[in-house]
């Protein structure tokens, strides 16, 4: 599935996890995304989303791997993937609030 959706994505670096790499190493802790500000904003992704299988045109994205998320949505944000609706929801969202959507749906399995 997430190949699919990636399809034509080319590989962008995870800001967020970049940053956490950088400050593990400085030895600050880093901050992990809110998975509370993720589940306050996936109310809107429900809508679709939940009906999202493998095989339909919306897709499953319950349990996709934050990383793999974070790169989708900003796909979408920079039109790299061709979906008006997902462009502009996308468009709506900030690096933080697409980090605690992935951190949402990372932990989070199908209702």
């Amino acid at each position: 599935m997430a190949s699919r959706i990636l399809s034509g994505v080319t590989s962008v670096a995870v800001p967020w996890a970049a940053a956490a790499v950088v400050l593990s190493l400085i030895g600050i802790a880093a901050a992990r995304p809110d998975i509370e500000l993720g589940r306050y904003l996936a109310s809107e992704c429900m809508t679709c989303h939940r009906a999202g299988t493998a095989t339909s045109t919306i897709p499953n994205i319950f349990g996709m791997p934050e990383p793999t998320f974070f790169e989708v949505i900003r796909a979408y944000k920079e039109k790299r993937l061709d979906n008006a609706v997902m462009q502009t929801i996308a468009t709506r969202l900030n690096d933080e609030e697409i980090a605690a959507l992935a951190a949402y749906f990372a932990a989070t399995t199908k209702p």
